[in-house]
């Protein structure tokens, strides 16, 4: 009797695999059918849910294979007829990736040795083929999948898979030789997907692996310091984390571009004020004004680095240099205003008695001084409320202490 119910189960097993390999088949012959791609798709699925064909290399073959000729003859369609309502451009995208990731699961199944510990591959070539030769078609459809607001996971995923295959080890010597500038370009877009799409971490890859390919878009490194900042935002436990990479992508755009774009050296000296390291912030901007002595924002962040050190003294200063140029941006203005007016009404709350020397080197070296450089900051942004708050206390001081 359990001789009899062992075999039972055994041709039940026997009975359920070849039932999942007939689907595959089924699903085979379905292949580069438009309009059956969802019936192979469903058959497929079967295949990969069930544990006896899971592991099957012809599983996968067969699922990438459907997708990528689904593609192959929707790209024919369109050739003939780029209005073809057969064809969808949003689905070629994704028949594209799908294939991808079917033939990416199929190749290391495709060279597991055999009972004789033989290692034959009889799929690895096609796919290897097929892939290299729809490389270019990955950035074109992630294009496609951009420009039509599929940010995430569509065009995202399309680029990144552009960006990839060239250093996979089978990428073909035609792959292999697209430049790195145009790989990283591939994964700067993927980037802007995943944060289009507000998909922060997967931004973060995407433009970590651009820097690190060389783009030469400073936005690339500004996108990746705004999805670290809003990463701590959400999440108080990767503060630090955040600091930490912050820290390293400003020195990396810093060194790469100089002060072209002020929020590297910003962010580089912010990080070394939040280790304490504040006499680093200052030789630091110290370094780079030796190097361009005429640039306003410079003194303006060294006044602020003297401001935390508690030296008030080079803190006017800086902010008086910062200001006597005429291109002196509205922040610098503002920050300059601040300083020299709250510095003034310290000044003037420490004088005891009648002491009108020093009460007039008060109203015309702070408070007048102040009002002049908010005066200028105004004329730039008039609906700045900063500015016109500064301006307000200033005059208030002018009208009451004279």
């Amino acid at each position: 009797m359990k001789k009899i119910l062992t075999m039972a189960l055994c041709l039940t097993a026997v009975g359920s695999m070849s039932a999942q390999k007939d689907a595959v088949d089924q699903a085979a012959k379905l292949s580069g059918k438009i309009d059956k791609i969802s019936d192979a798709r469903a058959l497929i699925n079967q295949a990969v849910s069930n544990p006896e064909t899971a592991n099957d290399v012809r599983t996968y073959y067969v699922a990438g294979k459907l997708e990528f000729d689904a593609f192959d003859e929707g790209f024919k369609k369109r050739a003939i007829n780029p209005d073809d309502p057969a064809v969808n451009l949003i689905d070629m995208g994704n028949e594209l990736v799908n294939g991808y990731n079917y033939f990416i699961k199929a190749l290391p199944l495709d060279s597991v040795p055999n009972e004789k510990g033989q290692i034959k591959p009889k799929h690895s070539k096609d796919i290897i083929s097929r892939i290299n030769g729809h490389h270019n078609d990955y950035f074109n459809f992630g294009g496609e999948m951009f420009n039509n607001k599929h940010y995430y996971p569509e065009a995202y995923n399309a680029f990144m898979i552009y960006g990839d295959i060239p250093s996979q080890p089978w990428a073909d010597k035609a792959v292999k030789a697209v430049p790195d500038s145009v790989v990283a370009l591939a994964y700067h877009y993927a980037g802007i997907g995943a944060y289009s799409g507000n998909e922060l971490q997967a931004a973060l890859k995407a433009f970590e692996k651009a820097r690190k390919a060389g783009i030469t878009d400073p936005q690339n490194f500004v996108y990746e310091i705004a999805c670290w900042q809003n990463i701590a935002l959400r999440d108080s436990t990767l503060e630090e984390t955040a600091k930490k990479e912050i820290e390293g992508i400003a020195r990396a755009g810093y060194d790469q571009f100089g002060i072209s774009n002020p929020l590297f050296l910003n962010n580089l000296v912010n990080a070394l004020l939040q280790q304490g390291r504040n006499d680093d912030a200052v030789a630091l901007i110290g370094t780079q004004i030796s190097k361009t002595p005429d640039v306003p924002f410079l003194y303006g962040l060294r006044g602020y680095v003297n401001d935390r050190r508690g030296d008030d003294e080079a803190s006017i200063a800086d902010y008086r240099k910062a200001s006597s140029f005429d291109n002196a941006d509205i922040e610098t203005l503002k920050n300059a205003a601040k300083k020299i007016y709250t510095s003034g009404t310290v000044i003037w709350n420490g004088i005891e008695g009648n002491q009108p020397e020093k009460r007039q080197d008060v109203k015309v070296n702070y408070f007048e001084a102040a009002k002049a450089i908010a005066e200028r900051a105004q004329a730039l942004d008039p609906s700045d409320n900063d500015v016109n708050y500064i301006l307000e206390n200033i005059n208030y001081a002018l009208e009451t202490y004279f």
